[in-house]
């Protein structure tokens, strides 16, 4: 019995020791690929963040020259509104301008403006309140006497203008105002304008 047991136990020990071996060799090679995994893996991973390293430097270049591209076009426009706005104060303030000449200044050319584009017709006269108040009398006599072309008469109603006339045909009108002479003038000027608005070279 005791040679048995012996015989068992020298059995048991030999599969401990083989079971140790073939555990160490499963360990040792679990653990090399485990190693080569991570080895791949790591490289791998390096050049997948080089990859978007360089996509992320490229996109960031991009956007930079998007956003020059942009904020030249926003300065441009910017600009352009300035010289727009600008413009249109100095336009605005030239009717002012004439709108300020003397009264006598205006009822000369007044009469100039009557005997050009008055025409072989009934129309009105309209001007503004300042003005018909001033001297609409002195022109709505010299319209009775026939002084000027067609039948013209003082409108009674009063024009927001700052000046000027505006001959009302019934179906159509002939603006003269202030404004309106500013207006056609528009574009002529623009370039010397700038250059002195904007100290341009």
């Amino acid at each position: 019995m005791a040679d048995n047991t012996s015989g068992i136990e020298k059995i048991l020990e030999k599969i401990r020791e083989y079971g140790d071996e073939t555990s160490k060799a499963v360990i040792d090679e679990s653990t090399r690929k485990a190693e080569e995994l991570a080895s791949a893996a790591e490289s791998e991973s390096a050049a997948f963040i080089d990859a978007e390293k360089e996509s992320l430097k490229k996109e960031i270049e991009r956007l930079e020259s998007q956003a020059e591209v942009d904020f030249s076009a926003v300065k441009r426009d910017r600009s352009l509104a300035l010289k727009q706005e600008m413009l249109e104060k100095v336009y605005e303030r030239a009717a002012q301008l004439l709108g300020g000449i003397s009264d006598d200044e205006k009822l000369v050319l007044y009469r100039k403006w009557l005997h050009k584009y008055g025409e072989e017709t009934d129309y009105s006269v309209v001007m503004n309140k300042h003005d018909r108040d001033a001297f609409g009398d002195i022109l709505s006599a010299e319209m009775s006497r026939g002084e000027f072309p067609g039948h013209p008469s003082l409108s009674a109603f009063n024009a927001e203008i700052s000046g000027g006339l505006i001959l009302d045909f019934g179906d159509t009108r002939t603006d003269i105002s202030f404004e309106s002479a500013v207006e056609s003038e528009k574009g002529k000027f623009d370039g010397e304008l700038i250059k002195i608005l904007f100290a341009e070279r």
